[in-house]
């Protein structure tokens, strides 16, 4: 990475993915008396979007750690299931939908994301607890066409306009190096 800068985070990086990873934790938090319904897939798409794949790994990290520190919920196996399916969402932004701005496109994956979510719980979910995959669908399916669906409208009704003040206030990839 020598003579590459793509990597390198400003003070003024550090704070903005500061800012936006408090503002993660702080909604899903808010909400978490409401099963399902947050903003967490809007704002991961948003960042993936606007800062890219490098900068919102580090805010989806450090939001999974402060989540599982807060819950209660550090699992050799639940913590990085919880980080891979919040990491889905980065990854197929920044590589499917890289250069779509098509609201509802985005969020029709975005609603798609939400099932790939709580679908990497399958996984630890039988190990940890011995659930049979399809008994975990069957009773999740409720809470995953849930989460799908907040998705799916968050990014439709919020991404343009939310787009278009975070270009206006914040740095975006178009004016410094991201990658």
């Amino acid at each position: 990475m020598v003579g590459s800068n793509k990597f390198l985070l400003t003070v003024k990086d550090i704070a903005f993915m500061a800012m936006f990873t408090a503002i993660l934790f702080v909604q899903e938090e808010a909400l978490t008396f409401i099963p399902n319904i947050q903003l967490t897939i809007f704002f991961i798409v948003l960042y993936s979007k606007k800062l890219g794949f490098f900068r919102t790994s580090i805010i989806v990290l450090v939001h999974v750690i402060l989540d599982n520190l807060v819950m209660g919920s550090f699992s050799l196996l639940y913590t990085p299931a919880m980080f891979f399916g919040w990491m889905l969402i980065p990854v197929l932004f920044c590589t499917i939908c890289r250069k779509t701005e098509n609201p509802l496109i985005l969020a029709c994956l975005a609603g798609f994301c939400g099932f790939l979510y709580c679908w990497s719980f399958i996984l630890p979910n039988y190990l940890l607890m011995k659930i049979d995959p399809l008994v975990y669908l069957a009773s999740d399916i409720v809470f995953e066409a849930i989460l799908a669906a907040c998705g799916f409208l968050t990014v439709l009704i919020l991404y343009k306009p939310c787009s278009k003040l975070f270009d206006k206030f914040c740095l975006t990839r178009s004016t410094s190096n991201k990658n």
